[in-house]
């Protein structure tokens, strides 16, 4: 009884000691509070906040459509609002709009905005191509698809109707509600090769955009002037760009609790980001949160779903992304705008069979598939390499950024297939299976578009990438 005495009053003293090292003053906890809701508003803003300098950049670039002169030159993608950016090549370490683009697909994008009348997106016939097209809300959830697992090869007109709209619209186009007034759509369309481009060319000049007051009208997309993006500096930067944003596109019904809780970091839909009614302590704080929350995004992706043989496996979902904050930045800050997995799925590699970082400039590594065990898929699949640091394709000796199914794969003698990824050439006999590697960082995506259910429910798994001993 003593001995228990003797504790209770040792806890006690302690409970005592801690209560008071922990006392907080009132603008202490003010402080606390602003960065607590900082990471809140960092990892639940942040893709809006990349969406929006994606837009900026690819929609500030010229007063019309990029050509393929300039494309083949610089490697930027650039549109006007409501305007088609084509890919007018494959893809290589100049594009760097977004972060671990592909090359396997010859992109037809737009940024749109229907918030002052619906827009009319033209997809023609894909006649047996491969294509998907992606539709991004400024909040990077996936809303809709037109693919060749949707809706197959043929003409099809969608009208881009924005919250509140309430008109008609002509026969034969497909009413598209967007749950935000702006957004992102994504063409793909399949790239066998250099030889391949100038077919798929063809098709995306085809690929419109038309205000529905001009359908069915002759219309010419207009000239628009350049307007400069507004630049945001300093420590709160991240918070001004993502109160514009709000201010714009809103936010969903479900997201009204978050919202509640922030409004007390002056952050808003109605009136953007206002820090006046904040102390300097709790700006610091909010700055603080931008930079750790950063990390914590960085750690997230590196780490994210389920480990199977060193390869990243995000969940499997029915919807991309609904509530799950995390996820959805974690995501954006791996790969943004990545598809919905039935229609393509990207496992992403950091580390080899080992548990050690991929790295070019200290290792060999070989991915190696048994006879019969490439990725069931209905359409194709490839992997694409990337520097750990950048985030983008890398220039290598052979222009070559990815590998896959519609590569000339030498099998081995035993009917298995090795993939050998280095910086410098495993051997003339084995080009043909060569992704060169940089002498930095790395980490590969695998792409595999239109995955078999084995793919999906787990039963199929990639061969891990081995380092040479």
């Amino acid at each position: 009884a003593v001995l228990c005495s003797a504790l209770m009053l040792g806890l006690t003293a302690t409970a005592i000691a801690v209560e008071k090292k922990a006392a907080l003053t009132p603008d202490e906890a003010k402080a606390k509070q602003a960065y607590a809701l900082g990471v809140q508003a960092y990892i639940w803003g942040y893709p809006m906040v990349v969406m929006q300098k994606s837009r900026d950049a690819m929609t500030k670039g010229g007063d019309a459509p990029v050509t393929p002169e300039q494309f083949n030159k610089s490697g930027l993608l650039f549109a006007p609002v409501n305007q088609v950016a084509n890919a007018w090549g494959m893809l290589g370490p100049k594009f760097s709009a977004v972060q671990s683009g592909n090359s396997d697909t010859q992109y037809s994008v737009t940024w749109f905005d229907s918030s002052k009348e619906p827009y009319v997106l033209h997809i023609p016939d894909a006649k047996g191509r491969y294509y998907t097209y992606q539709f991004i809300d400024a909040f990077t959830n996936n809303f809709h698809y037109a693919s060749t697992r949707t809706k197959g090869s043929q003409d099809q007109n969608y009208a881009l109707v924005a919250p509140g709209w309430h008109g008609k619209l002509p026969k034969g186009v497909i009413r598209v509600d967007t749950p935000t007034p702006t957004g992102f759509i994504i063409g793909r369309w399949f790239v066998k090769n250099e030889k391949d481009v100038a077919a798929v060319n063809a098709i995306q000049k085809q690929v419109t955009m038309t205000p529905l007051s001009s359908y069915g009208k002759k219309y010419t997309s207009p000239k628009v002037k350049v307007i400069p993006a507004k630049k945001y500096t300093g420590d709160l930067a991240f918070f001004e760009q993502l109160g514009d944003t709000l201010e714009i596109n809103g936010a969903p019904a479900s997201d009204a609790g978050l919202l509640g809780l922030l409004k007390n970091i002056g952050l808003t839909v109605d009136h953007g980001f206002d820090p006046s009614g904040l102390s300097d302590a709790e700006k610091k704080a909010l700055a603080q949160a931008v930079t750790e929350g950063d990390e914590m995004l960085a750690a997230k992706s590196a780490g994210m779903g389920k480990d199977v043989n060193g390869w990243q496996l995000s969940p499997v979902l029915d919807e991309y992304f609904g509530n799950d904050y995390l996820f959805r930045a974690a995501i954006g800050y791996q790969a943004m705008f990545v598809n919905t997995p039935i229609e393509a799925y990207y496992p992403g590699v950091f580390k080899d069979t080992d548990g050690k970082t991929l790295d070019g400039s200290t290792g060999k590594y070989t991915m190696t598939f048994a006879k019969g065990k490439t990725p069931p898929v209905g359409a194709f699949w490839s992997t694409t390499m990337y520097d750990a640091k950048k985030r983008l394709m890398t220039e290598n000796s052979i222009n070559r950024y990815k590998i896959g199914s519609a590569d000339n794969l030498k099998a081995n003698a035993d009917g298995s297939t090795t993939i050998y990824i280095q910086n410098d050439s495993p051997g003339k006999d084995k080009e043909s299976n060569w992704l060169p590697a940089p002498k930095e960082p790395f980490y590969m995506l695998f792409r595999m578009y239109q995955p078999d259910i084995e793919v999906l429910n787990g039963q199929y798994e990639l061969p891990g990438v081995v380092r040479a001993k």
